[in-house]
Order: C-alpha cells, then structure tokens, then sequence
C-alpha cells in the first residue's frame, strides 16, 4: 500500500510543481515580450493533457526563473 501512495503522491506534486512552472514561464513570456506572445494559458486539465513542444519550453523558462530566484539568495 505504502508504494502506490507514494506514486500517487509524487504524480500529485509533478502535476502541480508542473503547472506552477508553466504558469510562471507563461506570465514571464507575456511580461517580456509585451504582450506578443500568443500561446493561450491552458487550464489545469488541458495542460495534463497536452505537454507539447512549446509547454515544455514554457516550464523549463519558469524553473530557471525560480533557480535564479533562489540563487540571488
């Protein structure tokens, strides 16, 4: 029992540390590029449903955001 929790666990916080990191790069790139930026925010169901190239690109943009973050500390 204590394995599949812990799976169900570690896909809970995947999911939402992937969101958030999504999010974060999506405002990022509205912020900076002044609006230009035209992919569409997702909800929270269809970014589970659809990782493409360009949501990828996204949260990788809003982890470095969060590592630099912690490292001008």
């Amino acid at each position: 029992m204590s394995v599949i929790t812990d799976i169900f666990v570690w896909l809970l916080i995947d999911t939402v540390f992937g969101f958030w990191f999504y999010s974060t790069g999506w405002f990022l790139l509205k912020v900076f590029t002044f609006g230009r930026y035209n992919m569409e925010l997702k909800d929270f169901a269809n970014f589970k449903d659809s990782k493409s190239k360009g949501v990828i690109t996204t949260m990788v943009l809003g982890v470095i955001f969060y590592v630099f973050i912690i490292s001008r500390h």
